[in-house]
């Protein structure tokens, strides 16, 4: 080949080149002006919008854990506790469930634990389908919430939930055991972060339970033990708290009366938007003004216990006392604060209410319920709203002494087969919507040796 037409062919070269990176640029300038339009079009459409967390946000690379550490080894040895509330501790649950903004908020300060918002229209359910908005407004990723059901008691339950990192599972939570039925899933279907909302959807059909993501089928799967129990939504923390989330526009039926029965439909439908009429519970657990505050509205019974779960367990030798103020509310009859024993943690237990009206009952709550002391004027009770009463129980046996404001009853003794042993608390007790609000101020309880045997 001569020098000539080594020119020529480096020229032609040359040329190609040149026309592939003209070529390789336009294309450059295509795709980002079709991005820019892409970008405009997504944050002018909120349908768009709302699909965006879907590439924005990966979730993350490991599910989060299959439980909080909410059960620990209890210290030996008998009981002894005393709180005066002076300084935050992790002793005692910090949680809210409120009306805001027209959506049903529920908040979860403490790491390791859970809460939940309960349905009142009716308290034992199994089948059922419903669809609610679920959105985290603060708190980690690695948290859990959604649709709390069948619950027989506070650690009795199924629940249907996703992660802010775009997991979702089902789990049956029973004898201080997470028993996954469909273990921690990724699925694209999760808007994943903050701020974003999910709507998630059960089907509870007596063994049959079918859930939704965002219009996706994500599970079907069968329930070995279709039981009754609460409706509820549901929070749990893992290592960090500060969990917020909003629950909005539910939508749905249950079916109740007898399942073997004919069965009559309920409307679950319901946007919070006149907190009056809504059927969920409100109320919650503050630090405030040198003392622990219980609130609660509609017709609930709620308490709270020292932690960890079952450290106020006691035998039936023991003194439990508090000091208790009704901050606002309370003066419905039938309304109500006090103290609480004998829990075996299934909503079965006893409890000593202060009636603001200036008097006093002592109850047993739970299968076998029933009036142990009915609704009683006593003049050592402080009567009406801002005032405080001292609240004692002394336990020996088949014997319990109660002391209000310094003033012992006549003992009482108890029928034989009546268990008085168990966990231990401070409770209240609304009889309607306008509830109540109690600052509890100190708080003791301490079990005794009985006699030898």
């Amino acid at each position: 080949m001569t020098d000539p037409e080594r020119f020529e062919e480096n020229s032609a070269a040359g040329t190609t080149r040149q026309m592939l990176l003209i070529i390789a640029a336009v294309l450059t300038a295509f795709i980002s002006c079709v991005g820019v339009v892409v970008v405009a079009l997504v944050l002018l459409n909120p349908t768009l919008r709302n699909q965006v967390p879907l590439l924005a946000v990966a979730p993350a690379s490991n599910p989060p854990p299959e439980a909080p550490q909410k059960f620990t080894p209890l210290p030996p040895g008998p009981v002894n506790i005393v709180e005066d509330f002076a300084q935050p501790s992790d002793r005692w649950e910090l949680s809210q469930t409120r009306m805001v903004g027209g959506t049903y908020e529920m908040s979860l300060e403490r790491a390791e634990f859970d809460t939940y918002g309960l349905f009142l229209g009716e308290g034992r359910l199994r089948d059922f389908d419903l669809a609610v908005d679920a959105m985290q407004t603060a708190g980690p990723l690695e948290a859990e919430f959604g649709i709390r059901f069948r619950q027989r008691a506070p650690d009795d339950h199924l629940m249907f939930s996703i992660s802010p990192s775009g997991y979702f599972r089902l789990v049956r939570v029973q004898d201080e055991n997470y028993t996954p039925l469909v273990a921690w899933t990724q699925h694209p279907a999760i808007r994943t972060g903050p701020g974003v909302i999910n709507r998630l959807r059960l089907i509870a059909d007596g063994p049959q339970l079918t859930g939704f993501i965002n219009g996706t089928e994500v599970l079907s799967v069968s329930d070995p033990d279709p039981q009754v129990g609460q409706l509820t939504l549901g929070l749990v923390t893992f290592a960090e708290g500060g969990l917020v989330v909003r629950f909005d526009n539910l939508e749905g039926f249950a079916l109740i009366g007898p399942t073997a029965g004919d069965q009559e439909s309920l409307r679950l439908d319901e946007d919070f938007s006149n907190p009056a009429d809504a059927p969920w519970s409100v109320g919650g657990a503050v630090l405030r003004n040198g003392g622990y505050e219980l609130s609660v509205g509609g017709p609930v019974i709620t308490w709270q216990q020292p932690l960890p779960v079952g450290s106020s367990a006691v035998g039936d030798h023991f003194i439990l006392e508090t000091e208790a103020q009704l901050v606002e509310g309370g003066m419905a009859e039938g309304s109500g604060y006090g103290l609480m024993f004998a829990d075996d943690g299934e909503f079965d237990f006893m409890s000593l209410v202060i009636l603001p009206q200036g008097g006093i009952m002592l109850f047993r709550n739970g299968p076998e319920g029933g009036l142990i002391i009915p609704p009683t004027l006593m003049p050592a009770v402080n009567p009406g709203v801002g005032a405080s009463n001292h609240i004692r129980i002394e336990a020996q046996g088949e014997v319990l002494r109660i002391t209000i404001n310094g003033q012992t009853l006549p003992e009482l003794e108890l029928p034989p087969d009546l268990r008085i042993s168990g966990r231990t608390g401070i409770m209240l007790q609304s009889s309607d919507e306008r509830g109540l609000r109690v600052r509890f101020s100190e708080f003791r309880v301490e079990e005794r040796a009985g006699p030898a045997v």
